[in-house]
């Protein structure tokens, strides 16, 4: 008898286990090389910019592009404070860029994860010698109690304190601002020495 019940107990341990690894493999991508590998990064990430500096250099793998809001290829960045930035294949990413090739003609914009690039975009400076001011489009709402701004296109910037509001009236609080100007009728100032909005510009 007490040999049976053990075999009964071997039977259902053995099919709880078949049972998990059957879950298991449903479940799981990444097993055997299947679907994506662990540098995958999701395209819903946030575009969070962390990140901000002129790009001094840009080096690429052959064939590399953005298809599809993904980097096609492998890349590295010099930027003008020193830091030297890879890019991984598949990475989230946006060129506004005219010209990646040229020297100091594009602002390199980025949410970080350590080292690891999870978002970027590259702006052009709009002026034949960067400024240290970069326009974006106007600001649509505030997070963290006025600490992040929400932009237009959805980025997300740091915000200096007592970000000036520049217009020919009074446009009292920067909510009041935002809510009188935006989205279409203002520009935002990201201050690349501070790496922060500091200024809003009413356009219309």
């Amino acid at each position: 008898m007490r040999q049976l019940l053990n075999l009964r107990l071997w039977l259902a341990l053995g099919v709880l286990a078949l049972g998990a690894l059957f879950v298991l493999l449903i479940s799981c991508d990444d097993c055997f090389g299947r679907g994506s590998n662990s540098a995958e990064i999701s395209a819903d990430v946030e575009k969070n910019i962390e990140t901000v500096a002129i790009a001094t250099t840009f080096i690429r793998s052959e064939g590399w592009r953005i298809e599809n809001g993904r980097t096609i290829g492998e890349a590295s960045v010099s930027l003008d404070d020193a830091r030297e930035i890879f890019i991984a294949a598949d990475t989230p990413g946006e060129n506004l860029c005219g010209d990646l090739s040229v020297g100091s003609s594009c602002v390199f914009l980025a949410n970080m994860f350590g080292d690891s690039v999870m978002w970027f975009a590259f702006v052009d400076t709009n002026s034949p010698k960067p400024t240290r001011v970069l326009e974006l489009p106007s600001l649509v709402d505030m997070l963290d109690s006025g600490s992040r701004g929400v932009l237009a296109n959805d980025w997300i910037v740091p915000l200096a304190n007592g970000v000036k509001r520049t217009c020919g009236e009074d446009t009292g609080t920067l909510r009041e601002f935002i809510n009188n100007y935006s989205p279409d009728n203002s520009v935002t100032k990201l201050n690349l020495i501070t790496d922060q909005v500091d200024e809003v510009v009413c356009t219309g």
